[in-house]
Formats: structure tokens, sequence, C-alpha cells
């Protein structure tokens, strides 16, 4: 499995997250999901612990999560791609605003 088609599931960022800000164990992570409305099912945060887990991501000792290398630089470039898409998202409104202007210009109506 690809590490988009992992990330991609619900869910899984989320977790990666709760693992770096120190919610490291199964419970935490659970309890913290849910208090912000993610409600995974226990069967579903499993299944996305091991995904993390098989792709490097994370991994357990004991009984606590941790984030690898690998997740960690996972984690960079997620937060790159978030600040990317927040950057483009402001630019949206202008680009629609020229886009009618030069409509209204040419004399174009729709």
């Amino acid at each position: 499995m690809s590490f988009f088609q992992i990330v991609g599931k619900k869910g899984c960022i989320e977790v990666l997250y709760k693992i770096k800000d120190g919610i490291n164990t199964f419970t935490l992570i659970k309890n913290k999901l849910d208090s912000e409305g993610l409600n995974l099912s226990t069967r579903t945060l499993s299944e996305r612990l091991s995904d993390l887990e098989r792709e490097g991501l994370i991994k357990k000792i004991q009984n606590k999560y941790i984030l690898t290398k690998k997740g960690e630089e996972a984690l960079e470039i997620i937060e790159y791609i978030i600040e990317w898409e927040k950057r483009w998202e402001e630019v949206k409104l202008p680009k629609i605003i020229v886009s009618m202007l030069g409509d209204i210009s040419s004399g174009e109506n729709k």
C-alpha cells in the first residue's frame, strides 16, 4: 500500500498528529479522537495504527506509539501540503474576480 493510500484513510493523519503531540497509547488516542468528533471504531483505529506501523511511520514500544523518523518527515510533508493548499485557496477569489472582470471588459455576459 502506498503512503498516500494510507494517509488518505479516515483518521490516519489525525492519529499521526496525536502521536506527535504525545497522545500515544491506544486508549488516549481513541478518547482524544472521539472527543474531537472523529469517532473511529476501535477496530478501525486498530487497523489505522497497524497500517501506519506497517508503513514504518510509527512504532510501538511497550504500549506506547512513537513517530519514526519517516513519520516525522511525513508530517513535515503533510504540513507543507496544508500550507500550500491555504496559500492557493487565498488566491482563488482574486482569480475569479480577474476572470469576471475580463469577461465584463470584453463585453461577454454569462
